[in-house]
Protein backbone atom coordinates (compact mmCIF):
# COMPACT_ATOMS: atom_id res chain seq x y z
CA UNK A 1 0.00 0.00 0.00
CA UNK A 2 1.36 3.40 -0.94
CA UNK A 3 1.99 6.10 1.63
CA UNK A 4 -0.79 8.65 1.92
CA UNK A 5 -0.95 12.40 2.56
CA UNK A 6 -3.64 15.05 2.91
CA UNK A 7 -4.94 16.86 -0.16
CA UNK A 8 -5.23 20.59 0.70
CA UNK A 9 -8.69 22.09 0.49
CA UNK A 10 -10.48 18.79 -0.03
CA UNK A 11 -14.05 18.63 1.25
CA UNK A 12 -16.15 15.63 2.12
CA UNK A 13 -19.44 14.60 0.62
CA UNK A 14 -21.38 16.84 2.97
CA UNK A 15 -19.31 19.90 2.10
CA UNK A 16 -17.32 19.80 5.35
CA UNK A 17 -13.50 19.68 5.37
CA UNK A 18 -12.43 16.12 4.62
CA UNK A 19 -10.10 13.88 6.61
CA UNK A 20 -9.36 12.02 3.35
CA UNK A 21 -5.73 11.37 2.50
CA UNK A 22 -5.10 10.56 -1.16
CA UNK A 23 -2.42 8.47 -2.82
CA UNK A 24 0.62 10.46 -3.89
CA UNK A 25 1.94 8.07 -6.48
CA UNK A 26 4.15 5.03 -6.75
CA UNK A 27 5.46 4.67 -3.22
CA UNK A 28 7.68 1.56 -3.34
CA UNK A 29 6.95 0.00 0.04
CA UNK A 30 4.13 -0.35 2.60
CA UNK A 31 6.67 -0.64 5.43
CA UNK A 32 5.90 2.73 7.10
CA UNK A 33 2.26 1.74 7.65
CA UNK A 34 3.10 -1.66 9.08
CA UNK A 35 5.72 -0.18 11.38
CA UNK A 36 2.96 2.10 12.64
CA UNK A 37 0.76 -0.98 13.03
CA UNK A 38 3.23 -2.34 15.58
CA UNK A 39 3.09 0.95 17.46
CA UNK A 40 -0.71 0.93 17.34
CA UNK A 41 -0.77 -2.60 18.72
CA UNK A 42 1.48 -1.60 21.62
CA UNK A 43 -0.62 1.49 22.37
CA UNK A 44 -3.90 -0.44 22.38
CA UNK A 45 -2.58 -3.16 24.65
CA UNK A 46 -1.92 -0.69 27.48
CA UNK A 47 -5.51 0.56 27.98
CA UNK A 48 -8.17 -1.14 30.10
CA UNK A 49 -10.72 1.67 29.92
CA UNK A 50 -13.33 0.70 27.30
CA UNK A 51 -14.28 4.21 26.15
CA UNK A 52 -10.63 5.26 26.00
CA UNK A 53 -9.76 2.11 24.05
CA UNK A 54 -12.49 2.76 21.49
CA UNK A 55 -11.30 6.33 20.92
CA UNK A 56 -7.70 5.15 20.76
CA UNK A 57 -8.55 2.63 18.04
CA UNK A 58 -10.00 5.29 15.73
CA UNK A 59 -7.31 7.88 16.45
CA UNK A 60 -4.47 5.42 15.84
CA UNK A 61 -6.23 4.11 12.76
CA UNK A 62 -6.31 7.63 11.34
CA UNK A 63 -2.50 7.68 11.37
CA UNK A 64 -2.45 4.64 9.07
CA UNK A 65 -5.43 4.92 6.73
CA UNK A 66 -7.05 7.94 5.15
CA UNK A 67 -10.81 8.17 5.66
CA UNK A 68 -13.61 10.71 5.82
CA UNK A 69 -15.29 8.95 8.73
CA UNK A 70 -14.83 5.91 10.92
CA UNK A 71 -17.08 4.26 13.47
CA UNK A 72 -17.01 1.33 15.86
CA UNK A 73 -20.13 -0.77 16.35
CA UNK A 74 -20.55 -3.26 19.22
CA UNK A 75 -23.33 -5.72 19.95
CA UNK A 76 -25.75 -4.69 22.68
CA UNK A 77 -26.65 -6.89 25.67
CA UNK A 78 -29.25 -8.77 23.63
CA UNK A 79 -26.74 -9.55 20.89
CA UNK A 80 -29.36 -8.70 18.25
CA UNK A 81 -28.45 -5.07 17.61
CA UNK A 82 -25.26 -3.12 16.92
CA UNK A 83 -24.73 0.24 18.59
CA UNK A 84 -22.28 3.00 17.71
CA UNK A 85 -19.81 3.25 20.58
CA UNK A 86 -17.28 5.61 18.99
CA UNK A 87 -17.09 7.74 15.84
CA UNK A 88 -14.51 9.98 14.18
CA UNK A 89 -14.70 12.28 11.18
CA UNK A 90 -17.45 13.76 9.04
CA UNK A 91 -20.24 13.44 8.16
CA UNK A 92 -20.80 10.37 10.38
CA UNK A 93 -21.72 11.26 13.97
CA UNK A 94 -23.20 9.41 16.89
CA UNK A 95 -26.49 11.21 16.46
CA UNK A 96 -26.78 10.24 12.79
CA UNK A 97 -26.74 6.46 13.01
CA UNK A 98 -27.01 4.93 16.46
CA UNK A 99 -27.82 1.30 15.79
CA UNK A 100 -28.33 -1.42 13.20
CA UNK A 101 -29.83 -4.85 13.57
CA UNK A 102 -27.51 -7.78 12.94
CA UNK A 103 -27.85 -8.47 9.20
CA UNK A 104 -28.98 -4.90 8.43
CA UNK A 105 -26.78 -2.68 6.26
CA UNK A 106 -23.09 -3.21 5.65
CA UNK A 107 -22.16 -3.34 9.33
CA UNK A 108 -24.95 -5.82 10.08
CA UNK A 109 -23.84 -8.02 7.18
CA UNK A 110 -20.22 -8.00 8.36
CA UNK A 111 -21.17 -9.07 11.89
CA UNK A 112 -23.62 -11.69 10.67
CA UNK A 113 -21.15 -13.31 8.25
CA UNK A 114 -17.92 -12.57 10.13
CA UNK A 115 -16.34 -11.35 6.87
CA UNK A 116 -14.86 -8.06 5.68
CA UNK A 117 -16.91 -5.96 3.25
CA UNK A 118 -14.96 -3.91 0.69
CA UNK A 119 -17.36 -1.71 -1.32
CA UNK A 120 -15.92 0.45 -4.07
CA UNK A 121 -19.19 2.33 -4.75
CA UNK A 122 -21.98 2.35 -2.19
CA UNK A 123 -24.63 3.20 -4.80
CA UNK A 124 -24.00 -0.13 -6.53
CA UNK A 125 -24.06 -2.42 -3.49
CA UNK A 126 -27.36 -3.71 -2.09
CA UNK A 127 -25.88 -4.16 1.37
CA UNK A 128 -25.37 -0.43 1.80
CA UNK A 129 -28.17 1.29 3.73
CA UNK A 130 -28.44 5.00 2.96
CA UNK A 131 -28.93 7.01 6.15
CA UNK A 132 -28.85 10.52 4.65
CA UNK A 133 -30.79 11.26 1.46
CA UNK A 134 -28.78 12.66 -1.45
CA UNK A 135 -25.40 11.62 -0.13
CA UNK A 136 -22.76 11.09 -2.81
CA UNK A 137 -21.54 7.54 -3.47
CA UNK A 138 -18.86 6.39 -1.05
CA UNK A 139 -16.33 3.65 -0.72
CA UNK A 140 -16.77 1.55 2.41
CA UNK A 141 -14.41 -0.78 4.22
CA UNK A 142 -15.89 -2.72 7.15
CA UNK A 143 -14.02 -5.39 9.11
CA UNK A 144 -15.41 -7.66 11.84
CA UNK A 145 -14.21 -7.46 15.44
CA UNK A 146 -13.63 -10.99 16.63
CA UNK A 147 -12.34 -12.33 19.95
CA UNK A 148 -12.58 -15.78 21.52
CA UNK A 149 -14.15 -17.13 18.30
CA UNK A 150 -17.06 -14.69 18.49
CA UNK A 151 -17.85 -11.62 16.37
CA UNK A 152 -18.96 -8.86 18.73
CA UNK A 153 -18.75 -5.79 16.50
CA UNK A 154 -17.36 -4.11 13.40
CA UNK A 155 -14.94 -1.38 12.38
CA UNK A 156 -16.28 0.76 9.51
CA UNK A 157 -14.33 3.26 7.35
CA UNK A 158 -15.91 5.55 4.76
CA UNK A 159 -14.48 7.94 2.18
CA UNK A 160 -15.37 9.40 -1.19
CA UNK A 161 -15.93 6.85 -3.98
CA UNK A 162 -13.37 8.45 -6.31
CA UNK A 163 -10.63 7.21 -3.99
CA UNK A 164 -11.75 3.62 -3.31
CA UNK A 165 -10.18 1.43 -0.67
CA UNK A 166 -7.91 -1.29 -2.04
CA UNK A 167 -6.90 -4.77 -1.05
CA UNK A 168 -3.87 -3.34 0.76
CA UNK A 169 -6.20 -1.16 2.83
CA UNK A 170 -8.32 -4.23 3.57
CA UNK A 171 -5.37 -6.27 4.83
CA UNK A 172 -4.13 -3.42 6.99
CA UNK A 173 -7.58 -2.66 8.45
CA UNK A 174 -8.18 -6.36 9.11
CA UNK A 175 -4.89 -6.47 11.02
CA UNK A 176 -5.86 -3.39 12.99
CA UNK A 177 -9.35 -4.80 13.63
CA UNK A 178 -7.77 -7.98 14.99
CA UNK A 179 -5.56 -6.02 17.36
CA UNK A 180 -8.43 -3.70 18.29
CA UNK A 181 -10.77 -6.63 18.95
CA UNK A 182 -8.36 -8.11 21.48
CA UNK A 183 -7.88 -4.74 23.18
CA UNK A 184 -11.62 -4.06 23.25
CA UNK A 185 -12.35 -7.54 24.56
CA UNK A 186 -9.82 -7.08 27.35
CA UNK A 187 -11.31 -3.70 28.21
CA UNK A 188 -14.83 -5.17 28.21
CA UNK A 189 -13.72 -8.01 30.49
CA UNK A 190 -12.12 -5.47 32.81
CA UNK A 191 -15.30 -3.35 32.77
CA UNK A 192 -17.38 -6.45 33.50
CA UNK A 193 -15.11 -7.43 36.38
CA UNK A 194 -15.15 -3.91 37.76
CA UNK A 195 -18.94 -3.71 37.43
CA UNK A 196 -19.29 -7.07 39.19
CA UNK A 197 -17.06 -5.87 42.01
CA UNK A 198 -19.03 -2.64 42.36
CA UNK A 199 -22.27 -4.61 42.30
CA UNK A 200 -21.04 -6.94 45.04
CA UNK A 201 -19.80 -4.00 47.12
CA UNK A 202 -23.12 -2.16 46.72
CA UNK A 203 -25.10 -5.22 47.80
CA UNK A 204 -22.76 -5.86 50.74
CA UNK A 205 -22.97 -2.26 51.97
CA UNK A 206 -26.75 -2.31 51.62
CA UNK A 207 -26.97 -5.59 53.56
CA UNK A 208 -24.78 -4.15 56.32
CA UNK A 209 -26.82 -0.94 56.50
CA UNK A 210 -30.11 -2.82 56.69
CA UNK A 211 -28.82 -5.30 59.28
CA UNK A 212 -27.41 -2.58 61.56
CA UNK A 213 -30.58 -0.45 61.61
CA UNK A 214 -32.64 -0.76 64.80
CA UNK A 215 -35.75 1.05 63.55
CA UNK A 216 -37.63 1.49 60.28
CA UNK A 217 -36.82 5.23 59.89
CA UNK A 218 -33.13 4.48 60.44
CA UNK A 219 -33.21 1.62 57.92
CA UNK A 220 -34.87 3.78 55.26
CA UNK A 221 -32.43 6.63 55.90
CA UNK A 222 -29.43 4.34 55.57
CA UNK A 223 -30.86 2.57 52.53
CA UNK A 224 -31.65 5.70 50.54
CA UNK A 225 -28.12 7.04 51.11
CA UNK A 226 -26.60 3.75 49.94
CA UNK A 227 -28.76 3.69 46.80
CA UNK A 228 -27.89 7.27 45.87
CA UNK A 229 -24.17 6.63 46.41
CA UNK A 230 -24.00 3.23 44.68
CA UNK A 231 -25.94 4.35 41.60
CA UNK A 232 -24.47 7.85 41.29
CA UNK A 233 -28.02 9.22 41.33
CA UNK A 234 -29.12 12.83 41.50
CA UNK A 235 -31.93 11.88 43.88
CA UNK A 236 -33.29 8.82 45.63
CA UNK A 237 -36.57 8.42 47.51
CA UNK A 238 -38.09 5.56 49.50
CA UNK A 239 -41.78 5.59 50.45
CA UNK A 240 -43.43 3.01 52.68
CA UNK A 241 -47.18 2.37 53.04
CA UNK A 242 -48.83 1.09 56.21
CA UNK A 243 -51.27 -1.80 56.42
CA UNK A 244 -54.10 0.50 55.33
CA UNK A 245 -52.28 1.59 52.19
CA UNK A 246 -51.29 5.01 53.49
CA UNK A 247 -47.76 6.35 53.18
CA UNK A 248 -46.22 6.45 56.64
CA UNK A 249 -42.55 7.02 55.79
CA UNK A 250 -40.96 9.17 53.10
CA UNK A 251 -37.17 9.46 53.04
CA UNK A 252 -35.32 11.52 50.42
CA UNK A 253 -31.62 11.85 49.62
CA UNK A 254 -29.77 14.43 47.48
CA UNK A 255 -32.85 16.51 46.79
CA UNK A 256 -34.95 18.54 49.26
CA UNK A 257 -38.19 16.79 50.08
CA UNK A 258 -40.10 20.07 49.99
CA UNK A 259 -38.99 20.57 46.38
CA UNK A 260 -40.12 17.12 45.32
CA UNK A 261 -43.19 17.37 47.56
CA UNK A 262 -42.70 13.82 48.81
CA UNK A 263 -43.71 14.99 52.30
CA UNK A 264 -47.20 15.57 50.90
CA UNK A 265 -47.48 11.80 50.50
CA UNK A 266 -47.43 11.26 54.27
CA UNK A 267 -50.86 10.16 55.44
CA UNK A 268 -52.18 10.05 51.87
CA UNK A 269 -53.57 6.82 50.38
CA UNK A 270 -51.25 5.19 47.86
CA UNK A 271 -54.15 5.03 45.40
CA UNK A 272 -54.43 8.83 45.47
CA UNK A 273 -51.34 9.15 43.26
CA UNK A 274 -50.89 7.68 39.74
CA UNK A 275 -47.30 6.75 40.58
CA UNK A 276 -48.45 5.09 43.80
CA UNK A 277 -50.96 2.97 41.91
CA UNK A 278 -48.36 2.03 39.30
CA UNK A 279 -45.85 0.98 41.97
CA UNK A 280 -48.51 -0.96 43.88
CA UNK A 281 -49.38 -3.01 40.80
CA UNK A 282 -45.86 -3.36 39.35
CA UNK A 283 -43.85 -6.53 39.84
CA UNK A 284 -40.62 -5.30 38.20
CA UNK A 285 -38.73 -1.98 37.95
CA UNK A 286 -39.67 0.46 35.19
CA UNK A 287 -38.22 3.69 33.78
CA UNK A 288 -40.01 7.04 33.55
CA UNK A 289 -38.80 9.73 31.13
CA UNK A 290 -40.07 13.29 30.56
CA UNK A 291 -42.92 13.52 28.10
CA UNK A 292 -43.54 9.77 28.04
CA UNK A 293 -45.59 9.38 31.21
CA UNK A 294 -47.78 11.39 33.56
CA UNK A 295 -46.60 9.42 36.59
CA UNK A 296 -43.95 12.03 37.46
CA UNK A 297 -44.52 15.75 36.69
CA UNK A 298 -42.02 17.11 34.19
CA UNK A 299 -41.08 19.86 36.65
CA UNK A 300 -39.60 17.21 38.94
CA UNK A 301 -37.09 16.17 36.27
CA UNK A 302 -35.68 19.70 36.07
CA UNK A 303 -35.79 20.23 39.84
CA UNK A 304 -33.63 17.20 40.57
CA UNK A 305 -31.62 17.55 37.33
CA UNK A 306 -32.37 14.09 36.02
CA UNK A 307 -33.32 12.73 32.60
CA UNK A 308 -34.94 9.51 33.79
CA UNK A 309 -36.47 8.14 36.99
CA UNK A 310 -36.21 4.44 37.81
CA UNK A 311 -39.21 3.21 39.81
CA UNK A 312 -38.59 0.04 41.82
CA UNK A 313 -41.43 -1.74 43.66
CA UNK A 314 -40.14 -3.30 46.87
CA UNK A 315 -42.02 -6.51 47.65
CA UNK A 316 -41.81 -9.23 50.27
CA UNK A 317 -43.49 -12.53 49.44
CA UNK A 318 -45.54 -10.80 46.75
CA UNK A 319 -46.79 -7.99 48.98
CA UNK A 320 -45.78 -4.38 48.32
CA UNK A 321 -43.91 -3.11 51.39
CA UNK A 322 -42.22 0.02 49.97
CA UNK A 323 -41.12 1.72 46.75
CA UNK A 324 -37.80 3.13 45.58
CA UNK A 325 -37.48 6.05 43.14
CA UNK A 326 -34.06 6.96 41.71
CA UNK A 327 -33.23 9.88 39.42
CA UNK A 328 -30.40 9.70 36.85
CA UNK A 329 -28.74 12.39 34.75
CA UNK A 330 -28.73 12.12 30.96
CA UNK A 331 -28.05 11.45 28.24
CA UNK A 332 -27.81 7.71 28.84
CA UNK A 333 -30.61 5.90 30.63
CA UNK A 334 -29.80 3.13 33.14
CA UNK A 335 -28.92 -0.07 31.34
CA UNK A 336 -30.29 -3.50 32.11
CA UNK A 337 -27.52 -4.24 34.61
CA UNK A 338 -28.24 -1.02 36.54
CA UNK A 339 -31.96 -1.81 36.70
CA UNK A 340 -31.19 -5.34 37.91
CA UNK A 341 -28.93 -3.93 40.62
CA UNK A 342 -31.69 -1.56 41.75
CA UNK A 343 -34.07 -4.50 41.93
CA UNK A 344 -31.60 -6.44 44.08
CA UNK A 345 -31.05 -3.42 46.33
CA UNK A 346 -34.82 -3.24 46.72
CA UNK A 347 -34.83 -6.90 47.76
CA UNK A 348 -32.23 -6.11 50.43
CA UNK A 349 -34.43 -3.30 51.73
CA UNK A 350 -37.45 -5.63 51.80
CA UNK A 351 -35.42 -8.18 53.77
CA UNK A 352 -34.36 -5.50 56.24
CA UNK A 353 -37.94 -4.30 56.72
CA UNK A 354 -39.09 -7.88 57.31
CA UNK A 355 -36.32 -8.39 59.86
CA UNK A 356 -37.44 -5.32 61.79
CA UNK A 357 -41.07 -6.44 61.62
CA UNK A 358 -40.21 -9.86 63.04
CA UNK A 359 -38.00 -8.30 65.70
CA UNK A 360 -40.90 -6.05 66.65
CA UNK A 361 -43.18 -9.05 67.01
CA UNK A 362 -40.60 -10.86 69.15
CA UNK A 363 -40.17 -7.76 71.32
CA UNK A 364 -43.93 -7.48 71.78
CA UNK A 365 -44.07 -11.11 72.89
CA UNK A 366 -41.18 -10.52 75.28
CA UNK A 367 -42.96 -7.48 76.68
CA UNK A 368 -46.13 -9.49 77.22
CA UNK A 369 -44.15 -12.22 78.99
CA UNK A 370 -42.40 -9.56 81.10
CA UNK A 371 -45.76 -8.03 82.06
CA UNK A 372 -47.10 -11.42 83.17
CA UNK A 373 -43.92 -12.10 85.14
CA UNK A 374 -44.12 -8.66 86.76
CA UNK A 375 -47.74 -9.22 87.72
CA UNK A 376 -46.83 -12.54 89.34
CA UNK A 377 -43.97 -10.88 91.23
CA UNK A 378 -46.25 -8.10 92.43
CA UNK A 379 -48.83 -10.60 93.64
CA UNK A 380 -46.15 -12.59 95.46
CA UNK A 381 -44.58 -9.53 97.07
CA UNK A 382 -47.97 -8.21 98.15
CA UNK A 383 -48.89 -11.53 99.70
CA UNK A 384 -45.56 -12.05 101.47
CA UNK A 385 -45.12 -8.48 102.67
CA UNK A 386 -47.80 -5.83 102.75
CA UNK A 387 -50.74 -8.21 103.02
CA UNK A 388 -49.20 -9.75 106.16
CA UNK A 389 -48.69 -6.33 107.75
CA UNK A 390 -52.26 -5.31 106.94
CA UNK A 391 -53.51 -8.58 108.40
CA UNK A 392 -51.54 -7.96 111.64
CA UNK A 393 -52.88 -4.41 111.71
CA UNK A 394 -56.40 -5.75 111.48
CA UNK A 395 -55.79 -8.15 114.40
CA UNK A 396 -54.46 -5.32 116.58
CA UNK A 397 -57.47 -3.16 115.80
CA UNK A 398 -59.83 -6.02 116.65
CA UNK A 399 -57.94 -6.58 119.93
CA UNK A 400 -58.18 -2.89 120.76
CA UNK A 401 -61.88 -2.95 120.01
CA UNK A 402 -62.34 -5.82 122.48
CA UNK A 403 -60.55 -3.81 125.18
CA UNK A 404 -62.63 -0.67 124.76
CA UNK A 405 -64.47 0.02 128.02
CA UNK A 406 -62.59 -2.72 129.88
CA UNK A 407 -58.89 -1.81 129.82
CA UNK A 408 -58.09 1.74 128.85
CA UNK A 409 -54.32 1.26 128.99
CA UNK A 410 -54.55 -1.95 126.98
CA UNK A 411 -56.70 -0.17 124.39
CA UNK A 412 -54.17 2.67 124.12
CA UNK A 413 -51.30 0.20 123.72
CA UNK A 414 -53.19 -1.67 121.00
CA UNK A 415 -53.84 1.60 119.15
CA UNK A 416 -50.17 2.62 119.41
CA UNK A 417 -49.15 -0.72 117.92
CA UNK A 418 -51.75 -0.21 115.19
CA UNK A 419 -50.32 3.24 114.41
CA UNK A 420 -46.79 1.81 114.21
CA UNK A 421 -48.01 -0.95 111.94
CA UNK A 422 -49.86 1.58 109.79
CA UNK A 423 -46.69 3.67 109.40
CA UNK A 424 -44.75 0.53 108.56
CA UNK A 425 -47.34 -0.42 105.96
CA UNK A 426 -47.10 3.08 104.45
CA UNK A 427 -43.30 2.79 104.32
CA UNK A 428 -43.57 -0.61 102.67
CA UNK A 429 -46.08 0.79 100.19
CA UNK A 430 -43.74 3.66 99.26
CA UNK A 431 -40.86 1.24 98.74
CA UNK A 432 -43.10 -1.06 96.76
CA UNK A 433 -44.30 1.79 94.54
CA UNK A 434 -40.71 2.82 93.78
CA UNK A 435 -39.98 -0.75 92.80
CA UNK A 436 -42.83 -0.47 90.30
CA UNK A 437 -41.58 2.78 88.69
CA UNK A 438 -40.67 1.16 85.31
CA UNK A 439 -44.32 0.28 84.76
CA UNK A 440 -45.34 3.95 84.93
CA UNK A 441 -42.10 5.44 83.65
CA UNK A 442 -43.87 7.34 80.86
CA UNK A 443 -44.87 10.02 83.39
CA UNK A 444 -41.27 11.32 83.56
CA UNK A 445 -37.95 10.83 81.83
CA UNK A 446 -35.75 8.03 83.14
CA UNK A 447 -33.27 10.58 84.49
CA UNK A 448 -35.90 12.11 86.77
CA UNK A 449 -36.93 8.67 88.04
CA UNK A 450 -33.29 7.87 88.86
CA UNK A 451 -32.96 11.12 90.83
CA UNK A 452 -36.17 10.36 92.75
CA UNK A 453 -34.97 6.81 93.45
CA UNK A 454 -31.65 8.07 94.85
CA UNK A 455 -33.41 10.71 96.96
CA UNK A 456 -35.82 8.14 98.40
CA UNK A 457 -32.95 5.73 99.12
CA UNK A 458 -31.03 8.45 100.96
CA UNK A 459 -34.07 9.35 103.11
CA UNK A 460 -34.74 5.71 103.96
CA UNK A 461 -31.16 4.67 104.75
CA UNK A 462 -29.23 7.82 105.62
CA UNK A 463 -26.62 6.88 103.01
CA UNK A 464 -25.50 9.90 100.97
CA UNK A 465 -26.07 9.43 97.24
CA UNK A 466 -24.78 11.93 94.68
CA UNK A 467 -26.70 11.72 91.40
CA UNK A 468 -26.72 14.04 88.39
CA UNK A 469 -28.40 13.78 85.00
CA UNK A 470 -27.12 15.71 82.00
CA UNK A 471 -29.11 16.99 79.00
CA UNK A 472 -30.40 14.38 76.57
CA UNK A 473 -29.37 16.31 73.49
CA UNK A 474 -32.64 15.40 71.80
CA UNK A 475 -31.91 11.65 71.90
CA UNK A 476 -34.48 9.58 73.80
CA UNK A 477 -33.78 6.09 75.08
CA UNK A 478 -36.11 3.29 74.10
CA UNK A 479 -38.49 2.03 76.86
CA UNK A 480 -36.55 -1.23 77.08
CA UNK A 481 -33.22 0.53 77.64
CA UNK A 482 -34.79 2.99 80.13
CA UNK A 483 -36.25 0.16 82.21
CA UNK A 484 -32.99 -1.79 82.12
CA UNK A 485 -31.02 1.29 83.24
CA UNK A 486 -33.46 1.97 86.09
CA UNK A 487 -33.29 -1.67 87.26
CA UNK A 488 -29.47 -1.67 87.22
CA UNK A 489 -29.30 1.46 89.42
CA UNK A 490 -32.04 0.10 91.67
CA UNK A 491 -30.15 -3.18 92.14
CA UNK A 492 -26.88 -1.33 92.79
CA UNK A 493 -28.49 0.70 95.59
CA UNK A 494 -30.03 -2.44 97.08
CA UNK A 495 -26.60 -4.07 97.20
CA UNK A 496 -25.21 -1.11 99.18
CA UNK A 497 -27.72 -1.32 102.03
Amino acid sequence: MAAESRRPGKTGSAGAPSRLRVLTGDAPTPAPSFRLLTQVSAALSTSLDLDATLREVLEKLNTLVAFDAASLFLRDASGKELQVKAALGVPVALAEVKRFKVGEGVVGWVVQHGSTALIANSSKDARYKETVAGRRPQTVLAAPLRARHQVFGALVLVRAAQEPFTGDHQRLVEAIAGQAAVAIDHARLFETERASRRRAEALLLMAQSCSEAVSTPELLERAVKQVAFAMGATAAVIVQPDSRGRVVESVCEWAPARTLDWEAWRGQPVDAHPLGRALRDATAPFLIQPGTSSLVPESVFSQIECAVVAAVPIRWQGEAVAALLVGFRGPLVPDEAAVELLDELGSQIALGLERLRLQGQVQEQRNEIAVVAERNRIARDLHDGIVQYVYALGLNLEHGLDLVGQDQEGTAAALRRAIEQTNHVLSEMRTFIYQLRPIIMKEKEVGQWVLDLCRQFQLATGVTVEASVGPTGGHELSPEISIALFRIIQEALSNIY
